[in-house]
Order: structure tokens, then sequence, then C-alpha cells
């Protein structure tokens, strides 16, 4: 009875689980849509560039930037322009999905890999936080605006 058993595991060489950078911490995915409905574009543009910056690709962060600024601006045009019967969510929804998706084509993986590997994440209650300052700064940029303008 010198047969080989068919149903033994075969013999190889098993790799460990790459684990995550302990020094690093992350934004998760849903802080950046938390961000996004809190603080506007802007906040989730800052939040994925500070997790662009944390994952070494600086190089990256004007497009983030630009991204977050050019959805708020694109937003308030589209609320001056149409009318008043379009319903809010409108408003609401593309911000937070477009962030949310772009945060996910940047760095999806990376944060996937990073929570597999027991990777330390920041506090959502940060984040909310932070996107309530964003939010209180860009009421007060759009609100002088409207009425340095003077629209009614």
């Amino acid at each position: 009875m010198d047969h080989p058993n068919p149903f033994q595991a075969p013999a190889a060489e098993l790799l460990a689980h790459k684990s995550a950078d302990q020094n690093l911490s992350l934004y998760s995915i849903a802080a950046i849509a938390l961000s996004t409905f809190i603080g506007t574009s802007v906040a989730g543009a800052y939040f994925i560039s500070q997790n662009l910056k944390a994952l070494g690709r600086e190089s990256e962060v004007n497009k983030a930037w630009a991204m977050g600024i050019g959805l708020f601006i694109a937003m308030n045009v589209l609320g001056f322009l149409l009318p008043d019967s379009i319903p809010a969510v409108i408003f609401v929804l593309p911000p937070i999905y477009g962030m949310n998706a772009y945060a996910r084509q940047l760095f999806g993986p990376q944060v996937k890999e990073h929570k597999t590997g027991n990777g330390r994440f920041i506090s959502l209650w940060q984040v909310a936080g932070v996107s309530l300052l964003f939010f209180l700064g860009m009421t007060i940029v759009v609100v002088s605006l409207v009425l340095m303008i003077g629209v009614e």
C-alpha cells in the first residue's frame, strides 16, 4: 500500500498574507462618500487627496482637487439654471456617486488590501467633523458671493 493518497493536499509553499503597513492610516471609501454628503465634493476631494498622499501618489492630487472643485461648481451652476420644480436629490446624489466611483477607481484595490491586512483606517467621526468644517466654509463662501452679486 505505497500508493499516494489522492486526497492529500499538494506539498506547496504557502504564501503568508501580506500584512498592511501598520503606520499607514487611510480613509475608507465609505469615508469619501460620507465627506461628500456632509461637506460637498470639495471635502471628498480633500480626503481623496489625503489617501493619495498616504499611498505615495502625490502626482495625482491635483486631479482629485480639480474633480472635486469642478463637480462642486457644476452642481451649483445647474442649481441656478434648472427650474425650482427639479427635486433637490438631483443635486445631492450625483456628487456622492461620482466621488465614490472616482475614489474606487483611484485606490479601491489598495484600500481593500489594506483592510484585509488589518490596516488602520481613520475614524468616520473625524471625517464627519472635518466635513462639517468644509460645509461651513463653503456655505460662507457661497452666501458671500450671492450677497455680493445680488442674486435674489
